[in-house]
């Protein structure tokens, strides 16, 4: 049961205007007594968040924000334009809320939920890389983040991290990785879900939106390849693992850098193709045609092993690797465990996104 809280804003004279508020009385432990009410904003619900916010505006003219679910305050960043962690005696690591986080919002009609995880390392002080990983056709959020556990690259690179959850279908998550139709699985609005998703991290941790990336396993790559050509926009590069492009998709209106790594012997989405999939290195091509890159690779034989890997660049004239592609031999349909000189697929994916922005190659 929520407790009622009397709130007085001084007004001329002696008068004094009270409101009347029914708040957890958690979320009165304020951070000390010189606060001034920013004009008459009440608590207000968030319907993308699910979650009470509670504004307040401070006589050192800064605005800030309580959100009730997470039981933190917020700094609104004038310059940046989107609100950070805040404490009153510093930014710290260790004043900053890190860790998994299961999270949801609604979108669409529906509550969609999802996996943050912040990095230790992250300190609220400057902007990091976004990086969502997306499962494949019936998977979990939490098995994927087994799987395809990219939290120690998280610590060690300091990006936030996000395992999203497919909407259910018959009982079976998915992802819609194509525009309505044949392809499309349901009505989801999942590219929507994305970008709810990048404003609701956003509100609450310093993302750099030059650097928000995508990737995913089989159905999974199959969104990455959506969202490469639905909001290229947002999106600075995309990688599939055990993934491909579905057909009739728009084309993207800006370069989207991709690594693609698959096996030749993939029952599932087979690596040169069938009636239903495209083969991969006509998805190659297209990726590379897109990006101005040559579309003649430069390859190079790898092991991982005793498994053999061809690695694939198609670069501009300027040497900029637009399109790399892992070609794994006898490769099944895997999220694969590869060993290349101290690389696996986490880290293969990582260090092309490293590489590129959305506003160009870094």
């Amino acid at each position: 049961m929520r407790t009622p809280f009397i709130a007085f804003k001084k007004t001329t004279g002696s008068i004094l205007t009270i409101f009347c508020l029914f708040l957890s009385p958690i979320a009165l432990s304020l951070k000390g007594a010189d606060w001034n009410w920013h004009q008459e904003f009440p608590w207000v619900y968030n319907n993308d968040e699910s979650d009470w916010h509670y504004w307040r505006a401070g006589t050192d003219g800064n605005f800030y924000l309580w959100k009730n679910k997470l039981q933190k305050w917020y700094q609104f960043d004038s310059i940046n334009k989107q609100w950070s962690a805040y404490s009153s005696s510093s930014t710290s690591s260790s004043q900053v809320e890190t860790g998994t986080f299961n999270l949801s919002l609604s979108h669409g009609g529906l509550t969609r939920e999802y996996i943050l995880y912040v990095p230790s390392s992250y300190n609220g002080s400057t902007q990091v890389p976004l990086l969502f990983n997306f499962h494949g056709f019936g998977g979990t959020s939490s098995a994927h983040m087994t799987s395809a556990d990219m939290r120690t690259l998280s610590e060690s690179q300091i990006f936030l991290l996000v395992y999203p959850q497919g909407s259910s279908m018959s009982g079976y998550s998915h992802w819609n990785a194509a525009q309505l139709g044949g392809d499309n699985k349901s009505s989801a609005d999942d590219v929507g879900f994305v970008e709810a998703m990048i404003t609701s991290i956003s509100s609450s941790y310093q993302v750099n939106s030059n650097r928000i990336y995508a990737c995913g396993y089989s159905n999974g790559g199959m969104m990455s390849y959506f969202l490469g050509k639905s909001i290229s926009n947002k999106i600075a590069a995309i990688g599939s693992v055990s993934g491909t492009m579905l057909e009739g998709n728009p084309d993207p209106a800006n370069p989207v850098p991709m690594i693609n790594i698959h096996g030749t012997s993939d029952s599932v989405v087979p690596y040169l193709g069938n009636s239903d999939y495209p083969a991969i290195s006509t998805v190659l091509t297209y990726w590379a045609n897109n990006n101005g890159a040559n579309s003649t690779p430069v390859t190079t034989s790898l092991n991982s092993g005793s498994t053999s890997v061809e690695k694939s660049v198609y670069s501009d004239s300027g040497g900029t690797g637009w399109v790399e592609h892992y070609k794994v031999n006898a490769g099944g349909h895997d999220w694969f465990n590869l060993d290349l000189s101290g690389s696996g697929t986490n880290e293969l994916i990582w260090n092309f996104f490293s590489q590129h922005a959305l506003d160009g190659p870094l």
